[in-house]
């Protein structure tokens, strides 16, 4: 059953693939007189057709709504564009796992093992889309870059912020942004569509520039104490960030390399090695495909997609992700026996819960207490129930492998058989183990010398020890208890993992922090030199900021019935210095000094936070470099042990042992 459905999922997944290919070249034939046929460019219609096969489709309906998803959140693409970028995202990723599948089918020759293959392919499949909308927004700062330099030389030229945004030269993935920005500034209720453009808009740094330019086009431009223009600065400033942006991504690339594909590695590496040792040491195919060999192959495969999956999110780069809940346990908590669970399991201490909701607000979490606590219990339950089918699968596999084999369990692995010999020996293997109780050494003598005469003595004494080795293995091998106990003990592991998913996503907020610091600092410069008050500054940080945006949310609302204290609770929900320098800083604007002669000093400061953050990010590559070093190499060294020495060491231990019993004799 389970082949027959990793027959369709095949079938499916080259049969797209190869209509694509032949639908692509029926629509060369027919767009000759539009398209030539050297240009290897793929028609539009091909595109529109094959996005609807795909949209309707019921094997492929679900996941390509996701693709499609994720590519329309960018906000960079028409609805027409949405559709080609989505069939070619899809494609490709399809084609990837399938090759992923068809190549662990062929090595591992069995149902457990493919299964845990097609568990990696999906894997892979989310995560080739991620990439995709990585190389995305690496060309959206890109382009970006460019196009800030085109409209400072617009800006010089025309004296006009509007008209300097319809002009100016963006890249073919920010002319629809553009479009919306120059939309905003001539449009009578312009304020409403920045709203939209701040909600629709994920690139944080397009939603700075639409602020700014909404702003000073309203406000107008100022010149600054030097003579400079204060539109000019700001777009600097943006300049910078992006720069810094690129070249932090720019270093990842070059730092990582080609560190996230050494963990697939071993999937090659398992077919070669078993192949080799098992034709110059039969003896190693019992192992291989007996409990030892299943448990090690599991814990390979484990290791490399857990490897795979933290090296590709940390190499990511975007690797925080806004909504962080986890849909199959959103689904879960609908039904009321689940939800009744999960509130049973939510801590009644106050201090308790209230440590559970700082770990959630300190790592900015769209999760709740129900939501985290549900989320332990499905990873454990789903660990606990997947380590008693690997034990469930390692017990069957190896007990149906030491029934059919016939061969000695020893560095050499007996003499050469054929096809008769074979046929003897599971003759007699079945006789021997279907008998209620293991025959003495005498009795097993007699029946090798009765079924198989013509064997020499020493021969006969190899198979008398085979027999019996066999006998034991094959009636030993069932489900004990001690593997429950461990399956309990990885679910207990698996029930802390939401937290430390917490934990880990506190320290990759850091770096988003510092970031949503550095722009709220540019849009102060640009509101310092206009008439806005501290109410309205913190207005347009609310709608700018997204990592610290709940908090100012709450500070905007509580500001007018009493600002001191307003701003003092803004300040203690975050630890960034730069972000409560800030908060410090309004609190002299309510009452003592204005905004600009409070950030009088930002523009040098700011050139300070971004060299020590160049300095940081840096440092910081460094670590994630170190930390997920071992991540890479962890599969590599446990195919090795697990494979070759582990084996080996099993073979040599029992010729050993063989050789004392023989000397004692």
């Amino acid at each position: 059953m389970v082949f027959l459905l990793i027959a369709i999922v095949l079938t499916a997944i080259f049969g797209i693939s190869w209509i694509v290919v032949s639908e692509r070249k029926k629509a060369r034939a027919r767009m000759s007189g539009i398209r030539s046929k050297r240009s290897g460019v793929i028609p539009l219609t091909t595109y529109l057709r094959w996005f609807k096969r795909l949209d309707e489709s019921f094997l492929t309906r679900g996941s390509f709504q996701k693709v499609k998803t994720r590519i329309g959140d960018l906000s960079v693409y028409s609805a027409q564009e949405i559709q080609v970028y989505a069939v070619r995202v899809y494609v490709i990723s399809v084609s990837c796992s399938a090759a992923l599948l068809a190549a662990g089918a062929l090595i591992f020759k069995d149902v457990f093992s493919t299964l845990l293959v097609l568990l990696y392919a999906i894997v892979m499949n989310n995560v080739i889309v991620g990439k995709q909308v990585d190389s995305v927004h690496y060309r959206l700062l890109k382009q970006l870059s460019t196009a800030l330099s085109s409209l400072r030389l617009n800006y010089l030229r025309l004296n006009s912020i509007s008209q300097a945004i319809a002009e100016t030269e963006a890249g073919n993935s920010l002319r629809r942004a553009f479009e919306d920005i120059s939309a905003i500034l001539s449009d009578v209720d312009g304020k409403k569509k920045l709203d939209e453009f701040y909600a629709k808009t994920p690139f944080k740094l397009l939603c700075t520039l639409a602020g700014v330019c909404y702003i000073l086009n309203n406000a107008g431009d100022s010149k600054l104490r030097d003579g400079s223009s204060n539109f000019l600065q700001a777009m600097g400033m943006l300049a910078d960030e992006v720069n810094l942006e690129i070249r932090r991504i720019t270093l990842q690339k070059a730092r990582f390399g080609m560190l996230e594909y050494l963990p697939i590695v071993p999937l090659l590496a398992i077919g070669v090695i078993e192949g080799f040792f098992t034709s110059i040491i039969p003896g190693t195919s019992v192992l291989y495909h007996g409990m030892i060999g299943y448990v090690s192959r599991v814990v390979i495969l484990l290791a490399s997609i857990i490897g795979y999956t933290v090296i590709v999110r940390v190499n990511s780069a975007v690797s925080v992700k806004k909504d962080d809940r986890n849909p199959l346990v959103m689904r879960a908590l609908r039904a009321p026996w689940f939800a009744k669970l999960v509130d049973e399991m939510i801590p009644k201490k106050s201090f308790k819960r209230l440590r559970k909701l700082r770990a959630i607000k300190g790592a900015l979490s769209m999760t709740n207490l129900r939501h985290l606590y549900g989320s332990k219990i499905m990873y454990a339950a789903a660990a606990f129930l997947f380590s008693l089918v690997c034990f469930f699968f390692a017990v069957q596999l190896g007990k149906q492998f030491i029934y059919d084999n016939v061969r000695e369990v020893s560095l050499i692995g007996g003499e050469k058989l054929t096809a008769k010999d074979i046929q003897v020996r599971r003759e007699l293997d079945r006789y021997y183990l279907s008998l209620p109780k293991m025959p003495t050494e005498n009795e097993t003598k007699n029946l090798v010398q009765a079924r198989l005469p013509d064997l020499q003595a020493y021969d006969q004494d190899a198979q008398l020890k085979r027999l019996m080795e066999k006998y034991r293995s094959y009636h030993n091998a069932y489900f004990k208890w001690w593997m429950v106990a461990v399956s309990f003990g990885i679910a207990c592991a698996f029930y802390y993992l939401p937290e430390l998913l917490l934990r880990a996503r506190s320290a990759l907020l850091k770096t988003e922090s510092e970031e949503d610091v550095l722009q709220m600092q540019t849009l102060i410069s640009i509101l310092m030199n206009t008439s806005c008050d501290t109410l309205e500054t913190l207005y347009w940080l609310m709608k700018q900021s997204r990592v610290h945006k709940n908090a100012l949310v709450d500070a905007f609302h509580e500001y007018p019935s009493n600002p001191d204290l307003a701003l003092n609770r803004l300040k203690v929900k975050s630890v960034l210095p730069s972000f409560r320098r800030m908060v410090d800083k309004l609190l002299l604007t309510i009452h003592q000094i204005r905004l600009d002669e409070a950030f009088s000093d930002l523009v040098s400061e700011r050139e300070h936070v971004m060299r020590i953050r160049e300095i940081a990010q840096t440092s910081t590559l460094n670590k994630k470099r170190g930390m997920v070093s071992p991540l890479a190499m962890a599969p590599l060294v446990l195919t090795a042990v697990l494979y070759i020495l582990v084996p080996l060491g099993i073979l040599g231990f029992r010729e050993f042992k063989n050789a004392l019993q023989q000397m004692n004799m």
